[in-house]
């Protein structure tokens, strides 16, 4: 009987050594010699190790993802498809305003639409820009004093 008991408490240490050798916990490795940092890693790696299944997606079973030109359409595909082609008039622009501006001659800028965000960097060593909304036809002034008016864009350069 008395050896049943032994063999038994030899057994259940022995589950106890293996579960703590599988999932090591700080204390174990800190009997072993290891650090923080060497526990931390150990740890991260034994957990990392358990996911072995882990790769890729197989295009043959999920399918492919399409290029950004094949799943896009409408205008998004027309801007793609421009900018490989060379044609930045998607892209924002820089304008040089001229050096004397009034209300009867500003500066033009071309709209597209029905307003435009436009950028104006007032001094030239300045690290601020002011942005403002500008209409087709209307005249504005910046804080600086320049004129710029918003012009309807050649239809060329919109489709």
């Amino acid at each position: 009987m008395i050896v049943a008991k032994n063999l038994f408490k030899l057994i259940s240490n022995i589950i106890v050594l293996m579960n703590q050798l599988l999932s090591p916990s700080r204390v174990l490795l800190a009997k072993l010699g290891k650090s923080g940092t060497q526990q931390l890693n150990h740890c991260a790696l034994l957990s990392y190790s358990k996911r072995l299944g882990a790769t890729e997606a197989d295009p043959d079973e999920y399918g492919y993802q399409p290029d950004p030109i094949e799943h896009s359409w409408g205008l998004e595909r027309k801007m793609l498809i421009a900018r490989l082609k060379g044609d930045d008039r998607y892209e924002p622009k820089i304008y040089y305003r001229a050096d004397q501006t009034t209300r009867d001659y500003p500066n033009l800028v071309p709209v597209h639409y029905q307003d435009k965000v436009v950028g104006c960097l007032c001094e030239p060593d300045g690290e601020s820009i002011n942005y403002w909304h500008i209409r087709k036809g209307d005249t504005k002034r910046c804080e600086c004093g320049h004129w710029f008016k918003g012009v309807q864009a050649d239809m060329e350069s919109f489709c």
